[in-house]
């Protein structure tokens, strides 16, 4: 059954906040100024939590910020800080999976500003997420969640309830959440909630070299640069020569940009060089339907360059034979991609 909150009368426009400049990522819906807010009147858990899109395909959240309403709560009350991903990106929280969680407490709350959370584990999260918080209240408390109605968005600001002790951030479906337009025309726009990441996702920078078919490949990623994932980390090159030999080239000593068998060496010196891979593609004439793929975060599991741990950021790019270009330019080149290694 579905238990609609009483809701508290809106409160005054105060003046708005500045986001903080100082994570490589921000995450922000509101403009700093609440106009409202709910509280929930009986004895009861209580939760709320809106969804954001990653910088990139991925990021690792660092800190949550979270304003409170000064008075509401009695300091030292027990506050949860979750991290969820949201595993088809359906903005729906109801199959939303726990990433990381903060058992903390509220502290004390001397005006409507921002608080920071930073938290003890990266949440590292891929396309939509969630960010939210959860309490125990006894029903005497003031307002819980406030709440930008001037944010344009909607279906984004989400709040679930529950008996005291039940709400599960591990089952989000079971904690039934509602999105905060389900209580009336004027509960709108989204809470105020902020994250921070590091903004790591990967990055493709220098240029390509034109094949001797006439394409240009592309470099790619799917999945998290993990350090310690063991699997799940794929670059890839598309639109490559048909059945000829290539590798991955890559360094952790920075970018470059020099010239090299007629194109752009992407990566500086020192050069590490994998396996060799062969692109596959049509059997038959010369063509642009090869594609190589290697599992990066299987070769740090390997154990085969020790320098390749969390934190480190790291330089690659897709090498390859060309037969249709004469020595010494007969290879071929793509861009390169740029990624910091999560844990």
């Amino acid at each position: 059954m579905k238990i609609l909150l009483p809701i508290v009368a809106p409160m005054v426009a105060l003046s708005a906040l500045a986001v903080s400049g100082s994570a490589q990522s921000s995450y922000v819906l509101d403009d700093g100024t609440p106009n409202t807010g709910l509280s929930y009147q009986m004895a009861g858990d209580f939760g709320w939590f809106q969804t954001f899109q990653t910088v990139g395909s991925v990021d690792s959240i660092t800190k949550v910020r979270l304003m409170l309403a000064p008075g509401a709560l009695a300091v030292g009350t027990p506050l949860h800080i979750c991290v969820w991903e949201d595993p088809n990106d359906d903005l729906d929280p109801y199959d939303a999976q726990l990433v990381t969680q903060l058992n903390t407490t509220v502290p004390v709350v001397p005006s409507l500003s921002y608080l920071d959370f930073p938290l003890p584990n990266s949440a590292t999260v891929h396309g939509t997420f969630f960010i939210g918080a959860y309490l125990t209240t006894d029903g005497n408390d003031g307002t819980l969640a406030l709440i930008d109605t001037n944010a344009s968005v909607t279906h984004r600001a989400w709040f679930a309830t529950s008996f005291p002790g039940g709400f599960d951030p591990n089952n989000m479906s079971g904690n039934n959440p509602n999105h905060i337009e389900t209580l009336g025309s004027m509960f709108h726009g989204g809470f105020m909630i902020r994250a921070e990441g590091t903004g790591n996702a990967p990055t493709v920078y220098c240029t390509p070299k034109t094949n001797s078919v006439g394409c240009q490949p592309s470099i790619s990623w799917l999945g998290t640069p993990s350090a310690s994932a063991g699997s799940g980390f794929f670059l890839q090159a598309t639109s490559e020569i048909n059945r000829v030999s290539g590798m991955l080239l890559y360094t952790t000593a920075g970018r470059a940009s020099t010239p090299f068998g007629g194109g752009t060496l992407c990566l500086a010196q020192p050069l590490r060089r994998t396996p060799l891979l062969n692109s596959g593609g049509a059997l038959q004439g010369l063509n642009c339907s090869g594609v190589y793929s290697m599992d990066f975060a299987a070769w740090i599991a390997s154990g085969a360059d020790p320098a390749l741990v969390a934190g480190t950021t790291v330089q690659a790019q897709f090498y390859s034979r060309d037969p249709g270009f004469a020595a010494p330019n007969n290879i071929g080149l793509t861009a390169g991609l740029e990624f910091t290694l999560v844990p």
